[in-house]
């Protein structure tokens, strides 16, 4: 239920419902904690869903809000909670720290995060991962003359070769 309740946090978010969206994130981490102890009773494939997953989520909610400067420190927790092995969460996670970011104008620590999902998802193939970098260029297009997004375009294109 937990994880449940978390999407639909990110749909009221989606929707910039902020008051049903903080009550999805609180349903959200009242499920988790009346299931501590039962995890093993979860359906496998919701499995995943662990404590770092709910700080990152709860920190990409937001971040799909606009609450970036609460967002941001929840994206990077969880971020730094990861598993070198959860490559392809790392670096889907990292593209929500930089949009977190962006979003604060912290232009160079945008552009920073980005590379390092940039880095991570070198290796990945994967199209939900490659369309963030699309998406996160993108938003890169008023800022094309400012130095991080040059330095992080060129890593972009040494990528893509």
């Amino acid at each position: 239920m937990s994880m449940l309740h978390m999407r639909e946090a990110f749909a009221h978010a989606t929707l910039r419902d902020a008051a049903s969206c903080h009550q999805a994130i609180g349903r959200s981490r009242e499920a988790f904690e009346q299931a501590h102890g039962r995890e093993n009773e979860a359906p496998s494939w919701v499995r995943y869903f662990d404590e770092t997953k709910l700080i990152v989520d709860t920190g990409i909610a937001l971040a799909k809000l606009g609450e970036s400067e609460r967002a941001e420190p929840l994206i990077a927790e969880g971020l730094r909670r990861e598993t070198r092995a959860q490559q392809r969460g790392r670096a889907f996670h990292a593209f929500w720290l930089a949009t977190a970011q962006l979003q604060q104008g912290r232009l160079e620590a945008a552009c920073d995060s980005a590379g390092l999902a940039l880095d991570l998802s070198a290796a990945l193939d994967s199209p939900r991962v490659a369309g963030h970098v699309r998406e996160f260029h993108r938003r890169l297009a008023p800022y094309a003359r400012e130095t991080p997004v040059i330095v992080f375009e060129q890593r972009l294109r040494e990528a893509a070769s």
